[in-house]
């Protein structure tokens, strides 16, 4: 092709005049323009379709993520429920008189309220990679990629909520240990690690009539339901507005 035009540029500087000389020149160079700008447009599309199918493999990640986040959310809300309704129950059973229960049944309600930790702990690899390695914008949607980057921060206005939890809860534990017997709790747990019945005498029914193990035990009551009021339901509600926004996007 290349030849071609040179013998094409050589005849006519031979035997026509210069104008249109000049005339074929300037299509030739328009001709090399727009096969650059073809090039270049070619290039962009093909880059274009390379972060689309990355956005689109990362967006099936993210949804499988996101889908394990609110299973595990959901396990985790359930068993805060549990305990918080085993605090209740052991709550309202307080006072100076005491309460008619046995000690077995007293532990079983003290494992149901205290034993469980709360915390979630949701998986975001995917999200971790997409994040740590620039990818973020590749997402066309805005409010996706809001939502995504602003996740870590929710997370950990969750976690302050279930660490105050956790520090009431170890609290109240401590309390069951050193004001009552911890041994007379029966629960799997005991029997999981091999430790026979206590031989004391002292058990936890004395609990029922502490000021002291009263406070602690509403305190981790309240902020048991606080998570389950509010928290949970609103980290529940911002996975389900993130699968949706994913779900939007997969094509």
């Amino acid at each position: 092709m290349i030849r071609l035009l040179r013998k094409i540029r050589q005849k006519l500087l031979s035997e026509t005049s210069y104008s249109v000389y000049l005339l074929y020149a300037g299509g030739e160079i328009l001709l090399v323009v727009i096969g650059i700008l073809l090039a270049l447009q070619i290039d962009n599309w093909n880059e274009l379709k390379h972060i689309r199918n990355t956005e689109q493999q990362y967006l099936s990640a993210l949804k499988e993520e996101f889908l394990f986040n609110h299973s595990e959310l959901e396990r985790l809300a359930k068993r805060n429920k549990e305990n918080a309704d085993n605090m209740k129950i052991l709550a309202n059973l307080m006072g100076p008189v005491g309460a008619d229960i046995t000690e077995e049944e007293l532990g079983d309600l003290l494992v149901g309220s205290l034993a469980a930790e709360i915390q979630f702990n949701p998986s975001q690899g995917v999200l971790d990679e997409i994040i740590s390695s620039g990818k973020l914008g590749m997402f066309s949607n805005q409010d996706l990629r809001f939502a995504l980057s602003s996740w870590s921060g929710r997370l950990y206005k969750l976690k302050l909520k279930e660490e105050e939890l956790s520090r009431l809860r170890f609290r109240t534990i401590d309390l069951v240990r050193n004001e009552g017997n911890l041994r007379m709790t029966h629960g799997s747990w005991i029997e999981e690690t091999g430790l026979k019945r206590t031989s004391f005498k002292k058990g936890n029914l004395d609990l029922l009539r502490s000021t002291s193990f009263e406070g602690h035990l509403v305190g981790a009551a309240i902020m048991s339901l606080n998570l389950h009021n509010y928290h949970f339901p609103s980290m529940a509600e911002e996975i389900n507005r993130i699968l949706l926004l994913i779900e939007e996007e997969i094509e």
